[in-house]
């Protein structure tokens, strides 16, 4: 019963990924219901052989093994692999907006632990063409301090000015 409902809300949450449909439909299934049931390393093997099959699923694929990793609290890995995904240039924007946004919440939570090497993640998203990702990248920027977040300053401005 448990598989049987994961499997109906899955399919609803995924449905705008139609396209899907077209590859190995087993296979993007199994990685889709592991995903869902939270069973993250499992998922992660399945959406790669997902990737490896090509077709339409293979590069929403990348999207999910990242998604996986920073479920699993793997976050320099998953950083690296939002990097892959993003570096395909994929098609889907929801995805790819939602690929942006995951890979500054990581260089900034990497940059709270120590990891200082990724904030010209956060830097370059400052200038990202989508709102969502710019806004996001300067409150992220702004919650690492006066010196780190001074140049996310305009940026905030500008929320103030178009969203006030």
């Amino acid at each position: 019963m448990k598989r049987l409902l994961s499997t109906f809300v899955l399919t609803l949450l995924l449905a705008p990924a139609a396209a899907w449909a077209q590859g190995d439909d087993e296979t993007l299934r199994n990685a889709k219901t592991l995903f869902f049931d939270r069973q993250y390393e499992e998922a992660r093997e399945a959406w790669r052989q997902v990737h490896g099959a090509g077709g339409s699923g293979a590069e929403a694929a990348l999207y999910w093994m990242a998604r996986c990793s920073e479920k699993l609290g793997q976050n320099s890995r998953a950083l690296e692999e939002y990097g892959t995904y993003l570096d395909a240039r994929p098609a889907d924007r929801t995805l790819r907006e939602e690929a942006k946004t995951s890979r500054v919440a990581l260089a900034a939570r990497l940059y709270k632990s120590g990891t200082t090497r990724h904030l010209d993640i956060l830097r370059g998203a400052l200038d990202d063409r989508s709102r969502t990702v710019r806004y996001f990248a300067a409150l992220q920027m702004a919650s690492l301090g006066p010196d780190v977040g001074r140049p996310a300053v305009t940026v905030l401005q500008e929320i103030l000015k178009n969203e006030a």
